[in-house]
């Protein structure tokens, strides 16, 4: 949900064109629409590569790969800097989808107002 991050590390190896902040200063897209968008990608993008890799791909792999199973909130930025990581969390949660949040543990108020993640 987050492309910024509160520093600018020389040793970052994200590129260094993604803003800074310490505080969310930005648009922010509603939890719900971005994670039904990430699981309409995946179900068009990644199954599709699922069916289409090998050609030996079996139809239950296809299916089971339907199913978002996890989510890594990582990678991209500061997750705790988003004011919607709650309800975000939430909607993942309420989906069964399990969560993996990676920080640098700089907002220590917002980590302690997380609800439990599951990884």
């Amino acid at each position: 949900p987050s492309l910024a991050c509160a520093n600018k590390c020389t040793f970052c190896w994200r590129s260094h064109t993604n803003p800074v902040a310490m505080r969310w200063v930005f648009d922010e897209d509603d939890p719900k629409e971005i994670v039904e968008g990430a699981i309409s990608s995946h179900q068009r993008k990644f199954v599709r590569q699922v069916v289409l890799g090998t050609g030996a791909t079996r139809s239950e792999r296809a299916d089971e790969a339907q199913t978002v199973r996890h989510c890594a909130l990582s990678l991209v930025g500061e997750p705790v800097l988003y004011p919607g990581i709650n309800k975000f969390l939430g909607e993942l949660h309420s989906r069964k989808i399990s969560t993996f949040l990676v920080t640098n543990g700089q907002f220590p108020e917002q980590l302690e107002a997380l609800p439990r993640i599951t990884q």
